[in-house]
C-alpha cells in the first residue's frame, strides 16, 4: 500500500508578499541580539554587596472571628 502525498503548494504571490517581511524580522531580531552581545562587558565583574540595616519586626497575630449565629425571635 502506497501513500499518496499530496502538498498544498502555495502561491508565487504569497511567497512573494511575505519573503520581505521575514527577511526584515530577520535583521531587526538579529540587530537587536548582536546590539545585546556587544554591551554585556567582557570580564565578569563581582557584584557589590548591600549593607542592610536590621529592621525592626513586629509581632503580628492573626486570628479568624466566627460568624455571629441568626437568632430566631419567638414572640
Amino acid at each position: 500500500m502506497t501513500k499518496l502525498t499530496t502538498r498544498k503548494k502555495r502561491s508565487k504571490l504569497t511567497v512573494a508578499l511575505l519573503a520581505p517581511i521575514l527577511i526584515i524580522v530577520f535583521i531587526v531580531g538579529w540587530s537587536l541580539y548582536w546590539i545585546g552581545q556587544s554591551r554585556q562587558p567582557n570580564t565578569k565583574q563581582p557584584q557589590k554587596t548591600i549593607n542592610k540595616t536590621p529592621t525592626k519586626q513586629d509581632n503580628i497575630e492573626l486570628i479568624v472571628i466566627p460568624p455571629q449565629e441568626k437568632e430566631i425571635l419567638a414572640n
